[in-house]
């Protein structure tokens, strides 16, 4: 009976030996989750937001000759300074040019937004024209975010681009023939 309480009290201690590096394990494995998540960058992601002011009031049918305008802005949420490219053209059905209307180049610091004014005026007869503004992206350094645990993104976009789209009004013409 004595031997059997010693065997008994032995087999305990050895448990409570084993579970005190089970507990050590343990602890050290969330130390390290712990650590490996802290590199990783949650909740980031970089983008460029581009969009037309007042878009509901953008001309839907033009008259040919006379100027007609509107506004884009452009808003760099990349974390990290951007210069922009952007051009500004008018395309036909068929995504001919027609003609260029508008280019330039502006630097973006991040949340930084530009706004540019277009004047457009179309001089030859078309059906329907497309003004579509193109920016392309270029990185200025690296934000902190890319330091850590980071790859790229296959489908992260270097050139962005919106449209709208017009048609011609062509005005109707009163001819009076003399008998």
């Amino acid at each position: 009976m004595f031997i059997k309480l010693i065997i008994l009290c032995y087999s305990r201690v050895i448990t409570l030996y084993k579970m005190k590096y089970i507990i050590i394990a343990g602890i050290v494995i969330i130390i390290a989750f712990l650590v490996v998540l802290s590199f990783i960058p949650l909740g980031i992601e970089p983008l460029t937001e581009l969009y037309i002011e007042n878009h509901t009031s953008l001309p839907k049918n033009v008259f040919l000759g006379k100027d007609y305008n509107f506004s884009f802005t452009t808003h760099n949420l990349e974390y990290q300074d951007v210069k922009y490219d952007y051009t500004v053209n008018a395309y036909d059905v068929d995504n001919a040019l027609l003609f260029s209307i508008d280019n330039g180049t502006f630097t973006l610091a991040n949340n930084e937004t530009k706004t540019i004014d277009s004047d457009y005026k179309f001089d030859s007869s078309f059906s329907r024209a497309k003004i579509e503004v193109v920016i392309t992206k270029n990185l200025i350094g690296e934000p902190e975010f890319k330091r850590k645990l980071w790859w790229p993104d296959p489908n992260y976009p270097m050139e962005i681009d919106i449209h709208f789209w017009v048609d011609e009004i062509i005005p109707t013409t009163i001819t009076i023939v003399k008998d």
